[in-house]
């Protein structure tokens, strides 16, 4: 996506965040998630911490530390993101999957480890 497309959606993306914040016990953290969201959506060529933190105009290490240090509630974020698919794709016909497939992350360094 480009910088303007992004733009356009800031709003929206709030917005369906919105309901995420009791996850997060400091408004600064739940800005972090906010901004690493704008670096995944963001027409940039690697997605790694460095271009993605530029591109969403916050420090490097301020992301770095967002996805090293933070504690997740995975089970209630992930069942606050069932309840919101589920909400927002009401229909007879409708099929949802949430694949969680990604790298478990292993050992307590840095993600991905």
């Amino acid at each position: 996506m480009t910088a303007e497309q992004i733009g356009s959606l800031r709003s929206a993306l709030k917005e369906c965040l919105a309901g995420f914040r009791p996850y997060f016990r400091r408004q600064k953290t739940f800005d972090c998630l906010q901004k690493y969201l704008a670096g995944l959506m963001a027409d940039i060529p690697r997605k790694s911490i460095e271009p993605m933190a530029l591109a969403a105009g916050v420090p490097v290490r301020t992301l770095q530390e967002f996805l090293s240090f933070v504690v997740w509630d995975h089970p209630r974020i992930d069942d606050a993101m069932q309840r919101l698919v589920a909400d927002c794709c009401v229909s007879s016909r409708a099929l949802g999957i949430l694949d969680a497939s990604g790298h478990p992350k292993q050992g307590d360094k840095t993600p991905g480890v």
